[in-house]
């Protein structure tokens, strides 16, 4: 029951964690090639040199096209592809940075500068917010090392640098931390349907013991109800033969129904042998055969294949033998035993078949079930 309560709250969760992927992914993929390709295009002249920034926005574009695959597939990146992509992302800063001039350092021609911390929240979105802080840190103290390396801007353009490069980070750390709530907020969403499916299943539950319990008493109302009543008022005698097999009867119909709540694999033959226990406690001695493997039958079906059989093996003086066959094609139930007088059928069965032959001396009982018919 655990697994089936939390599967729906597993699928809440990751649908609000996979549309966050998804906006997440939408907007790295645009401002790649919406912002940054017309910027790369147009400052190809400025660079350095000019296949480092093709080759850094093509290890871009394959962490962006390896995140839509996982995405299509609906699997989970493992953290060893998250910060290799993390890895293959801040490559591509490095080698990108590389060949643009001194002064156009968070410029134009440095495109790549404002992409690296969008493709960082695709790859750490649903980490601790630990990760995707020091992947950021990470990306500016690279730029700022190359920076050192290739000369330190004029004071006047170092002013507006720091401006950029705090507020790219900061908008994106921000964006990052909203992913966080997101998180939060879908494991909330997925504990909240859990309880409220949980709660569901055990109204279920209990409603359906009840309509079971239920069924049951109408079950023994129209015959252990009477007989009980009659041994409490001292119309009927316990001496008596026939009151004697009347009890029997019903106590291995009786031990039938209480069977029916056990878990176990195989129902059929678990409550068969609750009867045969009646019996056997009776002084008959019961041979007992089982054919075929374990078959799923609904519960009335169930009972109107036992229910004759209870009965006769109820009846049972001194032997007895019961017989369970199964075939792909039908359920069949049988008791030969030593009855001397033919008991009552009770109700008239909607799913099964009964054939009954009596001789004074044998008694032989058959209930069969096939899966195609319904009486």
């Amino acid at each position: 029951m655990t697994d089936l309560v939390a599967r729906p709250a597993q699928q809440i969760q990751d649908r609000l964690l996979t549309g966050g992927r998804i906006g997440t992914l939408t907007v790295a993929v645009t401002v790649q090639f919406v912002l940054c390709l017309p910027q790369l295009l147009a400052s190809r002249d400025r660079f350095l040199a000019l296949w480092p920034e093709f080759v850094a926005f093509g290890m871009l574009t394959a962490v962006a096209a390896g995140a839509v695959w996982f995405l299509v597939r609906g699997k989970e990146m493992s953290l060893v592809v998250r910060w290799t992509g993390a890895g293959v992302v801040l490559l591509a800063s490095v080698l990108a940075s590389a060949v643009v001039p001194p002064g156009e350092y968070l410029g134009p021609p440095h495109w790549i500068f404002g992409i690296v911390g969008w493709y960082g929240l695709v790859l750490l979105f649903d980490l601790p917010a630990a990760a995707l802080v020091g992947f950021l840190v990470a990306h500016q103290l690279l730029t700022f090392a190359e920076l050192v390396v290739v000369g330190p801007p004029h004071h006047l353009v170092l002013a507006p640098m720091a401006i950029t490069a705090v507020s790219v980070g900061g908008f994106q750390l921000a964006v990052g931390l909203a992913a966080q709530v997101l998180r939060r907020t879908a494991a909330a969403a997925g504990d909240a349907a859990a309880e409220e499916e949980r709660i569901r299943t055990q109204d279920q539950i209990a409603e359906h013991l009840h309509r079971d319990h239920h069924a049951r008493y109408t079950t023994l109302l129209s015959t252990t109800i009477p007989l009980l009543a009659g041994l409490a008022h001292g119309s009927l005698d316990p001496a008596d033969e026939d009151v004697r097999r009347r009890c029997a009867i019903e106590a291995a119909r009786m031990r039938r129904l209480f069977a029916e709540s056990d878990e176990v694999s195989d129902r059929l033959v678990h409550e068969l042998l609750a009867c045969v226990d009646v019996a056997e406690r009776n002084g008959v001695l019961v041979q007992f055969a089982v054919r075929g493997e374990p078959r799923r039958l609904p519960r009335e079906v169930r009972r109107e294949l036992l229910d004759p059989v209870a009965a006769a093996l109820a009846s049972a003086v001194s032997s007895a033998r019961a017989t369970v066959t199964r075939t792909r094609d039908r359920v069949r139930v049988s008791v030969v035993s030593d009855a001397r007088r033919r008991p009552q059928t009770g109700r008239e069965p909607r799913h099964v078949e009964v054939n009954t032959v009596f001789d004074e001396t044998r008694l032989w009982v058959e209930a069969i079930w096939r899966p195609t018919s319904s009486r």
